[in-house]
């Protein structure tokens, strides 16, 4: 965080993953940008600049998300080092997307922290690291079981669900 008085520049990094949750009348993108502000005006970071991902989905690999390239690309020019998401599967939501997402970041010397200002990039602990690959592998789960409602199925998540 920033100290007394000094704000750090960041930016802003929002995907939403389906292209009916995009648009005016559509509250994701809001909602996220407000979580995302409000954290950065609390912990003291001022927002330069905003990189969006609309109709993106989790699982596609950063290299094909055009916002995620210009983000890649803002930060080699500019210097800013933290990137600010409103939760870590906004990021990503597929765990092996997020590792390599993050392992991007850290090889830039990046920090991505969520609106509630949890540190994705600190693997400076094997603990926070583990933790981080956890809740991840609990997004897939219950995103699986998000799917399987809305298909009407009440089956279970097989093998087939977990291939990356």
């Amino acid at each position: 965080m920033a100290g007394k008085g000094k704000k750090i520049e960041a930016v802003a990094y929002i995907r939403t993953s389906s292209a009916a949750n995009v648009g005016a009348d559509k509250d994701s993108e809001k909602r996220q940008r407000a979580a995302i502000e409000g954290y950065a005006k609390r912990a003291g970071f001022v927002l330069i600049d905003e990189f969006n991902d609309a109709a993106v989905s989790g699982a596609d690999t950063i290299e094909i998300r055009p916002g995620f390239a210009a983000l890649l690309d803002r930060i080699e020019d500019n210097g800013v080092r933290t990137v600010i998401v409103e939760d870590a599967s906004r990021f990503a939501r597929e765990l092996v997307m997020q590792e390599l997402g993050i392992l991007a970041l850290i090889k830039r010397g990046v920090r991505v922290l969520t609106a509630n200002g949890d540190d994705l990039t600190d693997s400076s602990d094997p603990s926070r690291k583990m933790m981080r690959q956890i809740a991840g592998s609990f997004r897939r789960v219950r995103k699986g079981q998000a799917r399987c409602k809305t298909q009407g199925s009440a089956r279970t998540q097989t093998a087939h669900d977990w291939q990356v």
